[in-house]
């Protein structure tokens, strides 16, 4: 395989409660040399780059606040094709579709993942109140 220069390709799951689920995903990740990580809520509170153990990110004071509500998913250093089979694994073989999903960029890798998925309920909220009607 060849060596990705960005880091091992990685998965960051938040709040998935479901076993029987978080296996078959654990299961497909392994299956495709994809690493897996479940973060606790304690590691909310953490910015995600520490969470990956990249180094020169502050670690982060352990959060002592709720899980999230929703499940929730991080890519990190996906290789072409990666993204797109993930999401087809989810749509064929693990419905449902993971709502709030993000690939890590150098901006967001310094955020935590409470503020990461605050965006992205904003953005969905966002585009649910201006959607236009299909004809």
């Amino acid at each position: 395989m060849e060596q990705n220069p960005f880091g091992t390709p990685t998965v960051l799951l938040f709040h998935m409660t479901d076993r029987v689920r978080l296996g078959r995903v654990r299961a497909y990740l392994d299956g495709a040399g994809i690493r897996c990580v479940e973060v606790p809520p304690a590691d909310l509170s953490r910015p995600l780059g520490a969470i990956l153990g990249l180094p020169g990110f502050p670690d982060g004071p352990k959060d002592a606040g709720a899980d999230l509500d929703e499940e929730g998913l991080v890519m990190f250093a996906f290789r072409e094709g990666m993204l797109d089979d993930l999401l087809r694994f989810f749509r064929a073989e693990c419905p449902p579709a993971v709502a709030l999903k993000a690939v890590a960029t150098p901006t967001n890798l310094l955020w935590t993942p409470r503020a990461l998925f605050d965006e992205l309920k904003q953005e969905r909220a966002w585009f649910e109140q201006n959607a236009r009607p299909r004809p």
